[in-house]
């Protein structure tokens, strides 16, 4: 089954698709649903997708999305957008993807060789080093070494508090 959580532009259409060829019970339309169950709906998922045009708007961005699908351990299919794939790199839970027919291709080649629970693992272990107890860390050294290097003295930063 295909599961498409949200609306976005296209909804009206895919909605009109899927009642003109009777794919009620291929394709889930949840329409907008409240941010607090997206984990169940991440739960439920094989792999996630992010659909996008490379345009002005999407070019550089990275949708946090990608953070939340990887951080529930779901490989992600993305279309190759330059700001994702700075970010995430290759060989960390994306498959990044071209063009629709891609997508298709794809996800049946990562069922059919078993590696869907593999990439959904190297997301999952890519994704932990932006945990708010790692960026946390990270901001307390960098205001620590600013600290030490303008006052030239003990940090004004306790630990632990």
């Amino acid at each position: 089954k295909l599961l498409i959580v949200g609306e976005g532009d296209l909804y009206a259409e895919l909605k009109k698709i899927q009642v003109k060829y009777n794919l009620q019970d291929k394709i889930v339309l949840t329409g907008w649903q409240p941010y607090h169950k997206i984990p169940e709906f991440l739960k439920a998922a094989d792999l996630c997708l992010l659909p996008a045009h490379d345009n002005e708007i999407m070019h550089n961005i990275v949708p946090i999305k990608i953070y939340e699908y990887m951080a529930a351990g779901k490989p992600v299919l993305a279309t190759r957008l330059p700001g994702v794939m700075k970010e995430f790199g290759n060989n960390n839970g994306i498959i990044y993807v071209n063009e629709a027919r891609e997508v298709v291709k794809r996800t049946l080649q990562l069922i059919k060789n078993g590696s869907l629970a593999e990439q959904g693992l190297k997301a999952k272990r890519f994704v932990k080093r932006y945990s708010w107890d790692n960026i946390t860390q990270d901001f307390e050294a960098i205001l620590e070494r600013a600290c030490l290097s303008k006052f030239n003295r003990r940090p004004l930063i306790a630990k632990n508090l």
